[in-house]
């Protein structure tokens, strides 16, 4: 890839994924291997698509939603895991300028960050590079969907599979296996 047009999303790698009340599989690993990634290719760019919802979020149980209670705005569970606070290179860590929301419209579900947007008013879309890499939770519905918005808007996608954290295994495969088959390189 060349250096210019590179970039790595980080899909929902906060704390209600990782060990809170939508905890998925591998997901303490798939921040590892993404951090190790990021070290190891400081010249992409780094976005991170946050679920970020208000209380009463239309896809939560309690409101006739499938899922429970979570990434609901300002509480721990919304946060961005603090590894990625450590990185070698500094501008890679989270701030205001590379994080970008999704799911804050009380009566919308966006599964897919493609269209997430950062505190500045800019679209993730409007600023991302033409090869991208990506890492995070969970593979069959952020993941996945994210993916695929970007492979049908003309991007090069890879996916860094050790860096993927799922709900159900099998489920996990099937959704690389999709990606695959639209055109993500899995890696």
């Amino acid at each position: 890839m060349e250096n210019n047009k590179s970039t790595h999303l980080i899909v929902d790698m906060l704390y209600d994924f990782i060990d809170g009340s939508m905890a998925c599989k591998n997901a303490e690993n798939a921040v590892l291997k993404s951090v190790e990634y990021i070290n190891a290719h400081p010249e992409e760019k780094v976005f991170y698509i946050c679920d970020c919802h208000p209380e009463d979020h239309s896809s939560f149980k309690n409101f006739g939603g499938l899922w429970p209670a979570h990434c609901i705005k300002g509480t721990k569970g919304s946060s961005i895991h603090e590894k990625y606070y450590l990185l070698n290179n500094k501008e890679n860590c989270p701030c205001n300028n590379n994080i970008f929301l999704k799911g804050a419209h009380k009566d919308t579900e966006q599964y897919s960050g493609y269209k997430a947007i950062n505190e500045q008013g800019k679209y993730l879309n409007s600023v991302i590079r033409e090869n991208i890499t990506v890492s995070g939770i969970a593979t069959e519905y952020c993941v996945k969907n994210t993916v695929k918005d970007l492979l049908e808007n003309g991007f090069k996608v890879s996916v860094i599979k050790e860096a993927l954290a799922y709900v159900d295994e099998q489920g996990h495969e099937k959704a690389l296996e999709e990606m695959k088959a639209l055109g993500a390189k899995i890696i």
